[in-house]
């Protein structure tokens, strides 16, 4: 199995980012009468659930410029998240590796407003684009999203991992042939034979990886890790 490529969801996958944005939505709720009590734990538990967050916003949930509003003003204020441990160490050596990144976030902004926090974090040098549900607009999921990746990579689903920390995503994209691997961030429940608790494991695992048959389904999961 060879993997060419990867499309990296970005929030909870490489950076945390709930605990800055968690202010920001509180902010904007607040202004559209809602009221966001929980904490970033309770928001979570939720979200990996019901990744709308509909039970906390009812159907300002669905509403793509509410979302959209919430970004642009977390992205004007730079108070960004924290990239999680071992993600830019991991992207230089998938990069060393020959592997093409793209970034694809569900974020309902457009990935020009994103691409000077993705150079805060220090994304940039090694990512070939960015794609976002901002780009594409009201009415898109996460598998147009992949979809859009996939064109600007110009390859074939078969030899591109999406790698992302919402068993949501992976549902909605299992049908399209690229190979899904979850990132237990916060959840262990994932639709795919290949969980990894970091993206700091990526390098590792896709070595393990490129050495099964295409057909192969024999894999051995433990503590994070198959090979």
């Amino acid at each position: 199995m060879v993997i060419k490529a990867i499309i990296l969801d970005l929030d909870m996958t490489l950076v945390n980012t709930l605990p800055k944005f968690l202010n920001i939505l509180r902010e904007c709720a607040a202004r559209h009468g809602k009221v966001v009590s929980h904490d970033v734990n309770q928001l979570l538990s939720i979200y990996y659930r019901d990744p709308s967050l509909s039970e906390v916003l009812g159907d300002l949930s669905r509403n793509f410029w509410f979302w959209h509003e919430c970004w642009l003003t977390y992205s004007e204020r730079r108070d960004y998240g924290e990239v999680f441990t071992g993600i830019l160490d991991a992207m230089k050596a998938l990069r060393s590796m020959g592997k093409r990144l793209v970034i694809a976030t569900g974020r309902e902004l457009e990935c020009a407003r994103i691409v000077d926090e993705l150079r805060y974090y220090g994304f940039t040098e090694f990512i070939e684009g960015c794609v976002s549900l901002g780009d594409l607009g009201p009415g898109h999921d996460k598998l147009d999203l992949v979809r859009r990746a996939l064109d600007i990579l110009g390859l074939p689903p078969g030899v591109v991992a999406y790698v992302t920390d919402h068993p949501r995503d992976i549902l909605l994209v299992n049908g399209l042939g690229t190979i899904n691997i979850g990132v237990a961030t916060w959840t262990k429940g994932f639709p795919s034979k290949f969980v990894i608790k970091s993206v700091a494991e990526l390098p590792s695992s896709l070595s393990c990886l490129t050495e099964l048959p295409v057909n192969d389904h024999a894999y051995r999961y433990a503590e994070g890790y198959w090979c």
